[in-house]
């Protein structure tokens, strides 16, 4: 069992944002002042076959005043970064990558570390996955000996905790025949925490392969799986058994890499699934409506909220939300889960009997505005043909492959961006119930390549002093002030230059300081500590 330390500074990021995604971060020390001393600090460069698809962690060790930076990459390969000099603390290789062509997807020659880890501050140990072959030796090996290995590592020195590693194997406990295989799926979302358990979930590799997307928990504890949940199940999705068929019931969790949101509160998490290969429970257009509160075997293009024991972590449905035209989006592979689930703050995101808000985006463009507590289930608006949320925002043109941001001070506001287009602030504006409603407020004076999600700091939530920024495609990392200006424009903050980053990432802060990827290189950008 892992000792108790109790670590983690005060401005420490020691998962992929908040852990309920909420994209507001107060903790680390920064303002529009701060932002003028701000300097490249350094620039490493790792080998030129490895990407970053795994975005950093920032962690201070029990006993220590050193903020580290981690991150692994898709050969496998974890270091430990000093933050202030960028000199590397400590390197370790886990088991040989998956050789990607043995999945008919080309994202990079290997698959090794792709979801973001996340680090337990009261044992100073980081949990994450990896990918490679069941016997740890290199490939290609084929799909069929695939498999997916959860590593538990002691920081700073990455010795591996006994009992670990951990392989990821056996049916889901709601459809038996639904067989974890990990030479099909991909981990993707960051990992969260509830309880004694980590969650993680599950895609595929480019839609190829005869997958089915894949939540389940392991516990901190024990090293052992604990529960493993099928989004596409029997009677609504058949067993298929032809590995390279594709029709495994698809529906993944991938999010563009975005983490699971976790209500610590409540003991429960929220993702969104894709496409999946049948319309299942719900039938389509023609399907009846359905409440979100009464579970189905097929959770395709949803919004999901699923309860997680915190001492056992046994996976139960408890919620969800599936658009009227899902059906369509399926046949267009418009994905649900191109974008990740934020659940706002709900001491200022409430009102008309609403408790908490949770904001989804989809590839198709759309932002669906959900209370948490009632999610929408199917056609359970007016006259059981629309959607029975609480708001639609459809922005003129291109596709999300990001998550929405928020702040929840000077009248509360969320932010999103598609595709090459600008940044957009909306403010709570509820509705004439009282209910929470957004209302455009302004954007950013030029477009973003945006496939990656907002993220907001503040100086310890002091008014004025918030900053929404983006890791970008195409601008590098760009930052501005959060609330518009007079004439509804997002005023630029200038901060050095970055150049393009790593799609699907967002940034990560420490002590003043702002961490950022492109393919190869780990950058700092920030300022002395303070």
């Amino acid at each position: 069992m892992p000792v108790l330390v109790n670590a983690l500074a005060a401005t420490d990021e020691p998962q992929s944002a908040d852990p309920p995604q909420s994209g507001y971060l107060p903790n680390h020390n920064l303002a529009p002042s701060t932002l003028a001393g701000f300097t490249k600090k350094w620039n490493l460069k790792f080998n030129s076959n490895e990407k970053l698809y795994s975005m950093p962690v920032v962690y201070t060790p029990s006993g220590s005043t050193q903020e580290l930076v981690i991150i692994g990459s898709i050969q496998n390969v974890v270091r430990v970064v000093d933050s202030a000099t960028g000199q590397l603390v400590k390197i370790r290789t886990l088991d040989a990558p998956y050789i990607s062509s043995d999945s008919n997807c080309n994202d990079g020659a290997t698959v090794g570390i792709t979801g973001t880890p996340v680090i337990d501050p009261a044992t100073d140990i980081m949990y994450l996955f990896s990918k490679g072959y069941m016997n740890g030796l290199a490939g290609p090996q084929g799909v069929a000996n695939g498999a997916y290995k959860m590593w538990a590592l002691h920081i700073p020195d990455l010795t591996v905790v006994p009992g670990y590693p951990v392989l990821i194997q056996g049916p889901a406990s709601n459809d038996p025949a639904k067989y974890f295989n990990g030479g099909e799926i991909l981990q993707r979302p960051g990992l969260t925490m509830i309880g004694d358990s980590i969650i993680a979930g599950f895609g595929g590799h480019c839609d190829s392969m005869n997958y089915t997307g894949v939540l389940l928990t392991v516990s901190k504890t024990t090293g052992q799986m604990q529960d493993q949940m099928a989004m596409m199940a029997n009677p609504g999705s058949p067993w298929a058994p032809d590995l390279q068929a594709g029709k495994g019931g698809k529906a993944g969790i991938w999010q563009s890499g975005m983490a699971i949101a976790a209500d610590l509160d409540k003991n429960r998490v929220f993702f969104a699934t894709g496409n999946s290969d049948v319309n299942g429970d719900l039938g389509g257009i023609n399907g009846a409506p359905h409440s979100g509160k009464v579970p189905i075997s097929t959770l395709g293009q949803a919004i999901a909220n699923i309860g997680v024991d915190p001492v056992s972590g046994k996976l139960t449905q408890q919620d969800f939300f599936v658009p009227v035209g899902y059906a369509k989006l399926n046949s267009g592979d418009k994905d649900f889960s191109a974008g990740g689930v934020s659940l706002l703050d709900p001491t200022v995101f409430n009102g008309g009997g609403v408790n908490r808000v949770a904001l989804g985006t989809s590839k198709v463009g759309t932002l669906y505005v959900m209370d948490a507590e009632n999610l929408g289930g199917y056609k359970q608006g007016p006259g059981g043909t629309t959607d029975g949320i609480l708001q639609t925002i459809v922005p003129p043109k291109g596709s999300f492959y990001s998550g929405a941001g928020s702040y929840p001070a000077e009248g509360g506001y969320i932010y999103f961006c598609h595709t090459g287009a600008p940044l957009q602030a909306w403010k709570l504006t509820p509705d004439a119930s009282g209910k929470p409603n957004f209302k455009f407020a302004g954007q950013s004076a030029f477009s973003v390549g945006c496939h990656g999600t907002p993220t907001v700091t503040s100086q310890n939530g002091v008014a004025g002093t918030a900053i929404v920024w983006l890791s970008d495609t195409t601008k590098g990392l760009i930052a501005f002030n959060a609330v518009p200006n007079g004439s509804s424009v997002l005023t630029q903050i200038t901060v050095p230059g970055s150049g393009g980053l790593t799609k699907f990432h967002r940034p990560v802060f420490g002590n003043n300081n702002v961490f950022v990827t492109t393919s190869n290189h780990l950058i700092a950008i920030g300022g002395p500590k303070l």
